[in-house]
Order: structure tokens, then sequence, then C-alpha cells
């Protein structure tokens, strides 16, 4: 599957989140996009109190626009958006490859059910997105599904997330190394997806950069729920 085909339409989302599982950072809870009959209400609560939220909203200051149509869509979402504040460093090294490509950009979401939101960026060699999915499809006891991190003689500690890199072309994917991992804000689960072709590989490789790439992961957006009157 194509990087293409995987952010032209809603199903493409689904299929991308559900391939992205989050263990450790819900506390045994996982999620992903597609949704079966009996999970389809049940939501991830938002943590609409935490300071950085309620800090945000009262500043009321312009924030990162990603075009009008675009801020148009993130506006009806029902969780806080996050998006990167600035180019990733990941992205950066891989300009030595050639000149600056254009930045192409396509946002990704459901305006009959705002509960998902894909930010998909896509820098020439590179594919940078950012998604979050307040669908519940399954929850597992943390014992039984550990995440492992790199213990062995040498490793350097995990300052950031912890990045898993798989060879895409494996899974019948065409563009070739694909990075990934999942940081979790307001009780809400974020996964950072980077893909490389051949030419960047060493890029999504470079595990340490993309950790560190994570403090670039601002709030750009958020609607509050309206507060419910008294009884």
């Amino acid at each position: 599957m194509s990087r293409k085909s995987r952010t032209a339409t809603a199903p493409a989302m689904s299929a991308i989140l559900a391939a992205s599982v989050s263990v450790a950072a819900m506390g045994g809870l996982v999620v992903c996009g597609g949704t079966s009959a009996a999970a389809a209400d049940k939501l991830i609560a938002v943590e609409w109190s935490d300071p950085e939220i309620r800090s945000f909203v009262a500043a009321r200051t312009p924030t990162r626009s990603l075009g009008p149509a675009a801020d148009d869509q993130l506006s009806k979402l029902k969780l806080p958006v996050l998006a990167f504040d600035g180019t990733p460093g990941v992205v950066e090294n891989t300009f030595r490859l050639g000149p600056r490509p254009a930045t192409e950009r396509d946002v990704v979401m459901d305006e009959d059910n705002p509960v998902w939101y894909q930010i998909v960026e896509r820098y020439g060699d590179v594919t940078v997105s950012v998604s979050a999915d307040l669908r519940i499809q399954h929850t597992f006891a943390p014992d039984k599904f550990p995440v492992y991190e790199n213990t062995s003689r040498g490793a350097a500690p995990q300052a950031g997330p912890v990045v898993s890199v798989f060879d895409d072309r494996a899974s019948g994917g065409e563009e070739g190394y694909l990075a990934e991992y999942t940081v979790t804000r307001y009780g809400v689960p974020y996964t950072v997806t980077i893909e490389c072709t051949d030419a960047a590989m060493d890029e999504c490789r470079d595990t340490t950069q993309i950790s560190k790439d994570a403090e670039l992961l601002k709030l750009i957006r958020v609607t509050p729920p309206a507060p419910q009157p008294g009884p």
C-alpha cells in the first residue's frame, strides 16, 4: 500500500491507527482506528482540565495555521490537536540529499464523527504524520502485553518516547522504512509515524533524533466542550 493511498480516505486512517497500538502509555488500553459495534460509543475521556489546555484556551493567541480549510476542519474535533511546531530534525537532516522540497500537507478527519484526525506532511523523501483517535476497541491487562525497551549492554538511555523502526516493504508497502512512536497527553494517545524512502532510510533509523523531535509536538487547536448547565 502506498503512502498516498493510506492518507486519501477515512478508512485508510483507521487502517493506520489499527496497526499503531499503544499499551503502556494508556496503562493497558489499546486504541485503534477501527471500532467494533460493542465499542462504538466508548471514547477516551479527554482531560480538559489539564493546565496546558487551560492556558492555551485562556491565552487566545494565534497558533500555527495549516491553512483556512484545514483550520476549519480541526476546530470541529472533539479532542486537542497536536502537531509539529516546526520542521522535525529528522526531516532537516534529509535536505542534504538535494534541494529542499516543497511541503505537501493533508488533514484527514470525519466531520460527521470528529473524534479522530491525521495530519500528514510530505517533505520529499520523508513523510511525517501525527494522528489520534478517541475510539476504544479493546482493553488488555498491562502484564499480558508488556512493552520492551532496549536494555542491552551499552544501550543509551531513552530520553524521549520509545521509537520502533520497521521495513515497510516487508508488509507490502512501497515507500521503504517506517519509524513510529506514541505519546500520551491529556489522556489521549498521539501516534507519530515517519516514512522514509530508500534514499532517506538512515534518517528513519535515527531513533535518537526522532525521539528528540517529540519535543516539537505542540498543541495547535483545542475546542473544549460547552459547559453543562447545573442542576
